[in-house]
């Protein structure tokens, strides 16, 4: 696991924040350039040269490069990232997804360069502290993204910590109300392997499990309104982590039933 540094959106920091946290994803800049998922973008040179052709009356191409390199090959999946805005540190996501390029209501900003994450409740300056303070060797301050010098004895812990907060982020919905409707519905136990925590755990795992929403939250451009029946799902810790693995939109939760089924045949 890596922490990373991102500054937001250099003329509404706090406003590309918030449709961050609201759509979950984080967001860089230089859109002109286009998707990066070519074959010709094999490294930060690359997109510098590309950056320089795109915005001929920016002289910053150079430290675009290695940015956009680093969100799109460097950064990974469990990453910690650590928003900045106006000089502060602001929050902490949690990178889930590949890289992606989305266009136009789908950007943030302006800005189509972009990466689902979600919010979590790390406090961001001690992250910054934990992670050493600065820049890894090899990096800049002056990138909008760099990766963050953290010690490998701490990795572990940060990581534990990831963990913990990711559940509290998961299993708070955004609308208590709809998460409560959707397990009076249907139950305490996991749509996909059947898991029910106060059955293996007794009180302590009385009435916990997480609930799932079957269409990702960063697709909605705006708000919109939840059925707790159809759009919500309970899943237990492990399904739900499986449902968000390696796609930048989670898998049906159908599908990953009968995976389960398949590799669990009694």
């Amino acid at each position: 696991m890596k922490v990373w540094r991102l500054v937001a959106h250099h003329e509404d920091a706090l406003g590309a924040i918030e449709e961050m946290k609201e759509r979950g994803r984080i967001a860089i800049g230089w859109s002109k350039i286009g998707d990066l998922q070519i074959p010709e973008i094999n490294n930060a040179s690359k997109i510098t040269s590309l950056i320089s052709r795109a915005y001929p009356d920016l002289n910053n191409a150079n430290l675009g490069g290695p940015t956009l390199w680093n969100l799109y090959k460097q950064m990974a999946e469990g990453d910690l990232v650590i928003v900045n805005s106006n000089g502060k540190r602001n929050c902490v996501f949690e990178v889930l997804g590949p890289y992606s390029f989305e266009e136009g209501q789908s950007q943030i900003k302006g800005y189509g360069h972009q990466r689902a994450a979600c919010l979590t409740s790390i406090d961001a300056e001690t992250l910054w502290k934990e992670s050493g303070g600065k820049e890894k060797l090899g990096q800049n301050t002056r990138w909008t993204l760099f990766e963050c010098n953290a010690p490998s004895v701490l990795r572990n812990e940060i990581f534990e910590e990831g963990e913990k907060y990711e559940i509290r982020t998961t299993a708070n919905e955004r609308n208590p109300y709809a998460r409560e409707k959707c397990i009076e519905h249907h139950g305490y136990s996991c749509f996909v392997c059947s898991f029910n925590f106060e059955e293996i755990y007794g009180d302590i795992g009385k009435d916990y499990i997480h609930v799932h929403h079957r269409t990702d939250i960063h697709t909605k451009v705006k708000k919109y309104r939840v059925d707790p029946i159809n759009d919500l799902i309970p899943l237990c810790p492990n399904c739900h982590a499986m449902v968000h693995t390696k796609r930048p939109i989670s898998m049906p939760v159908e599908e990953l039933a009968t995976i389960y089924k398949l590799r669990n045949r009694k």
